[in-house]
C-alpha cells in the first residue's frame, strides 16, 4: 500500500510538472492552482498529501524563475553552471517513489510512524532532533531497498558560546584539518593518509567493476557499481562527520566562539598535476561538503564560521615573511632565515597572523597528529592493532588538545 501511494504521488508530481512546463515553453501563463488534480488524486492519496505535492511543485518553479532572474542579471552563484526547469520524478524508466506529508498529518512515536489512511510503519533509529515538527518526505532508496524518512524540525538554539576565542583551520589533503588556537604550543592536524588509502582501495574496486561491465556485458553502469560508489562516499563522509563533530565539541569546551577557515574556491581551475593528483583534487577532496558540515555543526553550538582567503599562507615564512622558500613533501624551509617547519603548521599560523592575532608563538616541526582508525580519530600514539576495548586504546579525546 505504501508503494502504491508513493507511485500515485510521483504521477501527480509528473502531471503538475508537465502542465507547467508546456505553457512555459510556449510563453504562456502557468496554472499555479491545478484545482482539477484534487478531485483526481484525493481518492488515491489523501487531500493533504495532494496539497503538499502541488505546493512543493510551485516552490520548485518559483525557485527556478528566481534563478533565471539572477542569471539574466549576471548574479548567478558560481557553483550553479546551468539553470534547468524542475524535472520529473522518474529514473531509468521507473517512478521515483516519494511521499510529501504535511506536518499535522503524521506522527513519529515509539518506533512507529503513523501516516494518513491508517498506515502504521515501524522504523529503526531515533530522531536526532526534538522540536516542532515540519513537513516530512518519505523516499524509497533503490540501492538499499529501504524507505527513508526526512523530517524538518524547528528547534531552538541548544548551546551558547562559553567564551570569545578564535580558532584557525588550514585545509589540505594529506592533513585534512590543521588547527591552531591562541596559546597552543603547536597545531593539531587530522591526518588524511588512512582515509586516502581507503579511498584509493575503493577506486580500484570501482575500476575493476567498470572493466568487467565494459568487456563482458558491454555496459557502463549497474546496481553493483552504484553501490560501490555509495560505499566509497559513505566511508569518506563518516570519517569527515566524525572529525568535524568531535572537533567542534572540543572547541566549544575550549571556549571558542569563532572559527576562521581557509577558502580554496577556484583551486581546481587550471590545475593539472598528473592523473593521480587531479583525481584526488577533483574527487577525494570534497571542499564544499566539508565546509557545509562544519558550518552546520558549528551552528548547533553557537560558533560562527568565517571563510578567508589563504593565498600564499603556505609559501611565506612565518618568521621573516620571505617568499624565498623551499618545499619538499610536508617540509617547509626558509632560505633567508633558515626556519624549518611543517607546511600545514606554517599555513595555519600565517592565517592567524593575517587575522590580527600578532606574531604566533614558536613553530614546532610537526603538528600533533590524529589518525582515523575506522571508528574514531585517535592521537598517533593511540593508534594500535589491539582491539578497541583494551585500556590502552581508551584515551580521552580532549587530552591531545591540552598543549
Amino acid at each position: 500500500m505504501l508503494r502504491d501511494k508513493a507511485t500515485n504521488c510521483a504521477k501527480l508530481w509528473n502531471e503538475a510538472t508537465y502542465r507547467k512546463r508546456q505553457p512555459y515553453m510556449n510563453y504562456q501563463p502557468l496554472d499555479w492552482e491545478c484545482k482539477d488534480f484534487y478531485q483526481k488524486y484525493t481518492p488515491l492519496i489523501d487531500s493533504s498529501t495532494t496539497q503538499q505535492i502541488l505546493r512543493k511543485s510551485n516552490e520548485s518553479w518559483r525557485s527556478f524563475f528566481a534563478l533565471k532572474q539572477l542569471e539574466r542579471e549576471g548574479k548567478l552563484p558560481p557553483n550553479i553552471k546551468k539553470v534547468c526547469t524542475p524535472g520529473y520524478w522518474k529514473r531509468n524508466g521507473k517512478y521515483r517513489l516519494i511521499m510529501v506529508l504535511r506536518k499535522d498529518c503524521y506522527s513519529v512515536k515509539d518506533g512507529v510512524m503513523k501516516l494518513p489512511k491508517g498506515l502504521r510503519i515501524p522504523f529503526k533509529g531515533k530522531p536526532r532532533w526534538n522540536g516542532k515538527q515540519g513537513r516530512a518526505e518519505v523516499i524509497y532508496d533503490d540501492l538499499d531497498g529501504k524507505w527513508r524518512v526526512f523530517q524538518a524540525v524547528n528547534v531552538k538554539p541548544i548551546f551558547k558560546p562559553q567564551g570569545s576565542k578564535t580558532c584557525y583551520i588550514d585545509l589540505g589533503i594529506i592533513n585534512l584539518f590543521t588547527i591552531w588556537l591562541k596559546g597552543w604550543r603547536q597545531p593539531i592536524a587530522f591526518s588524511g593518509r588512512n582515509l586516502l588509502a581507503d579511498w584509493w582501495y575503493w577506486v580500484d574496486r570501482i575500476a575493476e567493476c567498470q572493466s568487467i561491465l565494459e568487456t563482458i556485458n558491454g555496459k557502463k553502469s549497474s546496481k553493483r557499481l552504484s553501490k560501490l560508489y555509495r560505499i566509497r562516499q559513505r566511508r569518506f563522509r563518516q570519517a569527515i562527520n566524525t572529525m568535524i563533530r568531535s572537533m567542534v565539541i572540543d572547541l566549544y569546551d575550549l571556549e571558542v566562539s569563532k572559527i576562521v577557515i581557509g577558502n580554496l574556491t577556484g583551486m581546481r581551475d587550471n590545475n593539472d598535476n598528473g592523473k593521480k593528483s587531479n583525481s584526488m583534487i577533483h574527487n577525494f577532496w570534497s571542499f564544499k561538503y566539508i565546509i557545509q558540515r562544519l558550518k552546520c555543526t558549528a551552528q548547533e553550538y553557537g560558533i560562527r564560521v568565517k571563510e578567508v582567503n589563504e593565498y600564499k599562507t603556505s609559501s611565506r615564512c612565518i618568521r621573516c615573511s620571505s617568499e624565498n622558500i623551499e618545499r619538499k613533501g610536508r617540509l617547509f624551509k626558509c632560505l633567508e632565515c633558515g626556519l624549518e617547519a611543517n607546511r600545514d603548521a606554517i599555513g595555519v599560523l600565517n592565517m592567524a597572523n593575517l587575522q590580527y592575532e600578532g606574531t604566533a608563538i614558536r613553530v614546532m616541526t610537526h603538528p600533533k597528529l590524529l589518525k582515523w582508525d575506522g571508528m574514531r580519530w585517535q592521537p598517533r600514539r593511540a593508534v594500535t592493532h589491539r582491539p578497541m576495548n583494551t585500556p590502552e586504546a581508551r584515551i580521552p579525546r580532549l587530552k591531545p588538545w591540552k598543549c
